[in-house]
């Protein structure tokens, strides 16, 4: 059985400020080993989707496509498999953190089921950005 790793968790909330209309092949993002990161209010990071197998933290990522940078307006914590949303679409589940950009920003790759860019889903400058947990993976959620 395995131990609670929080009793609540408030989700992370932002706006998209720049959509792509960009994929890449072959771009080989390497996943850091930590599955979790702080964002702060006010940063702007960059939310990229990947479809290829397997992604967690420590994974190498090959092709991916880009959504768009988004700046965070309610400030938590973003952790492996938490679920992440761009207004009503359910983007997929996070799979961790790409620091190739850091300190500028941080590349978050999360794991989709078709890897879209921003502009193939619709998303304008403004659409909402959520990271909350994945349905029962806590006890409490303050959205």
């Amino acid at each position: 059985m395995s131990q609670l790793r929080y009793t609540a968790k408030r989700n992370v909330q932002g706006q998209l400020v720049y959509v792509f209309s960009l994929r890449t092949d072959q771009r080989w993002m390497q996943l850091e080993e930590f599955p979790s990161r702080a964002l702060a209010r006010g940063e702007i990071h960059e939310l990229i989707l990947s479809a290829n197998p397997g992604l967690q933290p420590g994974a190498g990522v090959p092709d991916v496509a880009y959504v768009g940078f988004f700046e965070v307006e309610v400030g938590g914590i973003a952790e492996f498999g938490d679920e992440v949303w761009a207004g009503s679409h359910r983007l997929g589940t996070l799979a961790g953190f790409d620091l190739n950009h850091y300190p500028n920003h941080l590349n978050i790759v999360v794991a989709a089921g078709v890897a879209s860019t921003g502009a193939d889903l619709g998303l304008d400058l403004g659409t909402s950005i959520r990271f909350q947990p994945a349905a029962g993976a806590n006890p409490s959620t303050d959205s």
